[in-house]
C-alpha cells in the first residue's frame, strides 16, 4: 500500500528546465564552452550539478575554473532568471495540497539547496514536505538510487510504500533502482524515454487514489 509520495521538483513542480539550461549555458560561456541542447540533455537533465558539471569540466578540459565554482555561478544565474518569472505546471500545487491530506509527502531534487529553498519559499509549499533532499545531501545523484533511498531513510518508511513522481529518464531510473513505484509525467521527455515507470501520465488530473493504489 502506498503511504508516501515523493516529488521531484524541476520538470515536475516547476516548469523551469529551460531556466536551468540557460543558466548552465551562461556559466560555461564564461570559460569558453558552448553547451548545446544535446550536451545538456546527455549530461544535465535529471542529474545533479555536482555530477554533471564535474563531467563537463573534464570533457572540455576546463582549466580556468573548477566545477564547484561553475555551480555557484550557475546557481546565481538561475536565481536571477526565476526571480520575476517562476513558472509552474498547471494543477500541480493543487495536487500537492490534495495529496497532503492523505499521504506523507517528500521532495527529492537534483537542485542545490539554494535553488530548492528559493522555489519552495516562492510557492509557499515547504510545510507540505516531511523531508526534503537536495543535491548536497548525497554523494551520488540520479540515476543512482541514493537520493530516494536517503529520502526513505529520513522518513523512516519502507521503499515499497513509496510512490515517486518524476519527469526524466534519470529520475525514473533512480526511483526504480530504489525499489519504489514511479509515475512519470511527460513534461520534459517523451514517453519512449520513460518506459521504466509504472505509469506514464500527461497531466496531473490523471493522478487519483485509484491510480495510486492500483499500481
Amino acid at each position: 500500500m502506498i503511504t508516501t509520495i515523493i516529488f521531484d521538483m524541476n520538470g515536475v513542480i516547476t516548469d523551469d528546465e529551460d531556466c536551468h539550461e540557460l543558466a548552465t549555458k551562461k556559466a560555461f560561456q564564461l570559460v569558453g564552452v558552448v553547451i548545446t541542447p544535446e550536451i545538456y540533455r546527455k549530461y544535465c537533465l535529471g542529474r545533479p550539478d555536482t555530477t554533471a558539471f564535474k563531467e563537463l569540466v573534464e570533457k572540455f578540459n576546463v582549466k580556468s575554473s573548477d566545477a564547484e565554482n561553475l555551480i555557484a555561478i550557475k546557481t546565481q544565474f538561475y536565481l536571477e532568471i526565476i526571480k520575476d518569472d517562476l513558472k509552474i505546471y498547471p494543477d500541480v500545487v493543487e495536487l500537492l495540497f490534495k495529496l497532503h491530506q492523505k499521504y506523507t509527502l517528500a521532495l527529492t531534487t537534483s537542485s542545490t539547496f539554494e535553488e530548492m529553498q528559493t522555489v519552495v519559499h516562492k510557492l509557499e509549499i515547504e510545510e507540505l514536505f516531511e523531508v526534503i533532499v537536495c543535491s548536497q545531501d548525497v554523494l551520488k545523484g540520479k540515476p543512482d538510487p541514493e537520493p530516494y533511498l536517503l529520502t526513505a531513510k529520513r522518513l523512516g518508511v519502507h521503499c515499497n510504500t513509496c510512490l515517486v513522481i518524476e519527469d526524466s529518464e534519470n529520475g525514473v531510473q533512480s526511483a526504480k533502482a530504489a525499489g519504489m513505484k514511479c509515475f512519470a509525467i511527460t513534461n520534459t521527455e517523451e514517453a519512449v524515454n520513460l518506459q521504466l515507470a509504472d505509469s506514464i501520465i500527461t497531466k496531473y488530473s490523471e493522478i487519483t487514489d485509484q491510480l495510486i493504489q492500483g499500481i
